[in-house]
């Protein structure tokens, strides 16, 4: 195998660790969107869950209606948190996914390069061989001749 045979084999090797590594990554951040949705979700069940408990109770008085409105707005922005890690979590993704594709294209492109230098090279080595006993069958056959001509 010639030197830049070897060094594109290293660099297809290189391109799948990086593909390996964005695909890793995207599993990753996929897990993570799945949990902040499940925890977004969990919040806003607890907030539906928590309201109806609230407006079914008549004897509330005026201390526990504030209260319970604060511990409200407090819910609140724990959802809207929540929606916004939900967001950015789903950005992360898309971003993860394109670069994840990019390697990929990239992993392709080098693989079909490393395979077509290889072809390649196995047509020069067939043409060098194929030259090489063509000459040497000219050779006998000269030889041949010289010998019968003696």
């Amino acid at each position: 195998m010639t030197s830049k045979i070897k060094r594109f084999e290293m660099l297809v090797e290189l391109a799948q660790n990086d593909l390996d590594k964005a695909r890793e990554n995207v599993l990753v951040l996929r897990q993570q969107v799945e949990n902040h949705r499940m925890q977004l979700e969990s919040l806003q069940a607890y907030q539906s869950g928590y309201l109806a408990s609230v407006y079914c109770d008549k004897s509330v008085n005026t201390i526990q209606m504030l209260t319970t409105q604060a511990f409200m707005d407090k819910v609140n922005a724990a959802i809207e948190a929540q929606t916004e890690q939900v967001t950015q979590a789903d950005e992360a993704l898309v971003n993860a996914e394109a670069f994840w594709i990019e390697q990929k294209a990239r992993h392709q492109a080098m693989t079909s390069l490393f395979k077509n230098l290889k072809r390649d090279q196995s047509i020069k080595l067939a043409k060098q061989e194929q030259k090489m006993l063509d000459e040497l069958s000219s050779q006998k056959f000269y030889r041949d001749q010289k010998n019968i001509n003696r």
